[in-house]
């Protein structure tokens, strides 16, 4: 029988309940972030924001395919709940979401993902802390992430992956100096699945670690902006070796980079850097280049904001002969309050994946609209379009994708 496209509230129902019941252990955002718009309900020293959603999405190309378009309509429900402490000194966030997805034709394409978390702030002196977090979180790879399979091997359904990090970081002033040293663990396991022909498709050989260590040394210019420099190390180790798998993608990296955090008076806030990464990989091949990031906002009225974000990263990849893809994006998102219930968005973005070794080269184009009409404290309507272009000088990695949806959010 065809499933309905409309939402399941009985399903509804027992993903609050679950997210409910996740809220007292469950976990994180950033130390001191703001966990919600919600008006939040105040428990002992803690305020808890609970929140559900229904969404519902024309997706034109589900598959991100060049050549087999197919559409579906999604609901996806969501409920979530974020818990911030209210002591003078000290912080702990704790965050917890599930999110099933139902399309209304091809119910292989269903998920279920979720995410628990944790992190807190240790005041140690006026001019010390200490930051920690961890979380834990079942994903779905996207159709069209950079390492999705195509063709005959894609998957019948989109490959799962938990994911578990856990990192902290360590602040000490010193009048106008300060430094920063942190680490983070990452670990990834990834789903065995199938393909659409029947064929088993292995993904044990994706299973890895990740540390990062970092040092940043910086100076206070004024009381709002610093500049710095920072060095970080990264070591990534996969569970498989030869002759198991047939190349070792075990590797050791580093990158340096000189940056600057601001407030030009209260028009222009955020951080930028720029310096050079290098990728080792034992399997004999070097991959470097310009690395950079950036995270600005300018206000450019008092009812408009636009928001630029930009990084550049080496990142890991399935692809056959090749040992990592360099990863280039930038976003610029503007924000504008219509009325003061009424909120404009509007994004573009542009993304550059170069494949090293082989002839792949990814260029992805994505832009949106987006309107948020809010009801009231409690419950808002959000309705937007999402345009994504990728083209790849690889026959079949081209696609086209066209989604338009609604979503209806409550929340306390």
């Amino acid at each position: 029988m065809r499933p309905s496209p409309y939402p399941d509230f009985k399903l509804l129902g027992a993903v609050l309940l679950a997210a409910s019941l996740a809220s007292a252990p469950a976990l994180a955002q950033q130390a001191g972030a703001s966990p919600s718009d919600g008006t939040g309900v105040h428990v002992g020293a803690f305020m808890v924001y609970p929140q559900a959603s229904y969404s519902g999405t024309y997706n034109d190309n589900i598959y991100a395919d060049a050549n087999n378009e197919q559409e579906d309509y999604i609901s996806t429900l969501k409920a979530a709940v974020d818990v911030s402490s209210t002591w003078s000194r000290h912080a702990l966030n704790l965050t917890g979401s599930i999110t099933k997805s139902l399309y209304a034709d091809r119910s292989s394409e269903n998920r279920l993902d979720w995410n628990i978390g944790a992190d807190g702030r240790l005041d140690i002196t006026r001019n010390s802390n200490l930051t920690a977090g961890t979380s834990y979180s079942r994903n779905h790879e996207d159709r069209g992430s950079a390492n999705a399979a195509i063709g005959a091997i894609r998957p019948s359904e989109p490959i799962e992956y938990d994911l578990f990090t856990t990192e902290a970081k360590f602040h000490q002033g010193f009048n106008r100096l300060f430094a920063e040293m942190g680490g983070k663990y990452s670990n990834y396991d990834y789903k065995n699945a199938t393909s659409v022909t029947g064929t088993a498709l292995p993904q044990d050989y994706r299973d890895r670690e990740r540390w990062d260590e970092s040092l940043r040394l910086g100076y206070m210019v004024s009381p709002d902006t610093n500049v710095f420099v920072e060095g970080s190390l990264n070591q990534r180790t996969y569970d498989k070796k030869p002759p198991a798998v047939a190349v070792n993608r075990d590797s050791d990296g580093y990158a340096i980079v000189g940056g600057a955090q601001f407030r030009l008076t209260n028009l222009v806030t955020g951080e930028i850097s720029a310096g050079y990464q290098e990728q080792h990989y034992d399997a004999g091949s070097d991959v470097s280049g310009l690395k950079y990031g950036a995270s600005v906002t300018w206000s450019a009225t008092t009812l408009t904001t636009v928001t630029l974000n930009a990084n550049s990263s080496i990142e890991e990849t399935t692809a056959v002969g090749a040992p990592a893809y360099k990863n280039q994006n930038v976003e610029v998102v503007v924000q504008h309050e219509l009325t003061r219930n009424i909120i404009l968005t509007g994004n573009a973005g542009y993304t550059n994946d170069d494949f090293e070794s082989i002839t792949r080269n990814d260029d992805i184009i994505d832009a949106g609209l987006g309107v948020r009409y809010l009801v009231n404290r409690n419950a808002d309507v959000q309705i937007g379009y999402d345009f994504t272009d990728r083209n790849s000088d690889v026959a079949g990695y081209d696609y086209t994708r066209n989604q338009i949806g609604f979503t209806l959010r409550l929340k306390l």
